[in-house]
């Protein structure tokens, strides 16, 4: 078994945690808000104080914060994941984050001689819970067989995409696509109330059509928004902006579908609802 840190207690981590621990894996972990530590606490986790304690007898460290500004803070300065790292643990970076920031990251754990895998997750909270997430990694292929048994208790399936950073730009791309059907799926049903039909009829029958998943996911959301959310409209944002730099930096400054949607989750924060599920982005969608 090994000795695994996980930085982070959101839906994400807090899910992660619980899998390794039942699987027999020696758990530490952080969270910037220590109540979040006290369920893991009387589950066996070593609670640290710093994430550079968490890290230093760790042999793999996730890092699963929400956004660039909270990874930094946990991976930078004295009491960072870098700072207490042995040089022989594997570091994962496991939030949805920009391309830029995995990129210096990797480079920064390179020059320290320390393997890093960028390793978003994707199967939202059920799956964290479950124990079933997939994991898009970015890194050394070679590695990641090692890693399997601590992969085993908390996914279904790794999904390795190339070197540091494809799994972050899979993962822009697939939250993009969703952003964008999600939103479609919204204006059709607004569509099919403007033409007279019953909207939770055809929200039903369109469930059967192409979509698959992020289909059931919208309608669900759509009758019963979550608590706790599975996906916030706050965090859609964050991640298409990280698209959108990531698509001008590959010189693609117009994806009008990805400007689209993006400028319906800006709206939905304007407007003070970014803390509300993403489906927000179609308020006159059936509850």
């Amino acid at each position: 078994m090994a000795n695994v840190a996980v930085v982070g207690l959101g839906i994400m981590g807090r899910g992660m945690a619980e899998n390794l621990l039942k699987h027999g894996h020696e758990v530490t972990v952080w969270n910037r808000t220590p109540r979040k530590t006290a369920e893991l606490a009387d589950a066996g986790a070593a609670v640290a104080a710093t994430p550079a304690e968490a890290a230093a007898g760790a042999d793999v460290v996730f890092e699963v914060t929400a956004d660039d500004d909270s990874s930094r803070a946990v991976w930078q300065g004295p009491d960072g994941i870098l700072a207490g790292a042995r040089h022989d643990a594997v570091l994962i970076a496991s939030a949805t984050l920009s391309v830029d920031w995995v990129q210096d990251l990797a480079t920064r754990c390179a020059q320290r001689g320390v393997a890093f895998y960028d390793m978003p997750l994707t199967g939202g909270a059920a799956a964290a819970r479950a124990g079933s997430l997939v994991l898009l990694a970015g890194g050394d292929a070679s590695g990641l067989p090692a890693l399997q048994p601590v992969f085993d208790a908390i996914a279904r399936d790794v999904r390795h995409f190339g070197p540091a950073g494809a799994g972050t730009r899979f993962k822009l791309i697939l939250n993009a696509l969703q952003a964008v059907h999600l939103a479609g799926f919204g204006e059709a049903l607004r569509l099919a109330e403007a033409a007279g039909l019953d909207a939770c009829q055809v929200g039903e029958a369109l469930l059967e059509r192409p979509g698959g998943v992020v289909t059931r996911l919208a309608w669900d959301s759509y009758l019963t928004p979550p608590k706790p959310l599975n996906f916030s409209a706050a965090w859609a944002h964050k991640d298409l902006t990280y698209a959108a730099r990531m698509a001008e930096d590959a010189g693609q400054e117009h994806l009008p579908l990805l400007d689209g949607v993006l400028s319906l989750f800006s709206a939905a924060l304007a407007a003070g609802r970014g803390q509300e599920d993403w489906s927000t982005v179609n308020p006159a969608a059936p509850r």
